[in-house]
């Protein structure tokens, strides 16, 4: 999702972004972190049909 709004955003003023190995804090810690609570305070908990529904609990 952010991916597919950054990425335009990032070749027009000609920046570069590095590949990050997806479950590696050492490479991203602020990512890493907000990820993982994100997915422990809010998403494990909740069961999603589509990805509507995650949006919208997201959102709330």
């Amino acid at each position: 999702m952010v991916l597919s709004f950054s990425s335009p955003c990032v070749e027009t003023i000609g920046t570069k972004t590095p590949f990050i190995e997806p479950g590696s804090p050492w490479e991203n810690g602020y990512a890493e972190r907000f990820n993982g609570k994100l997915r422990d305070e809010l998403l494990n908990g909740e069961i999603f049909h589509t990805e509507k529904d995650a949006k919208v609990l997201i959102e709330q």
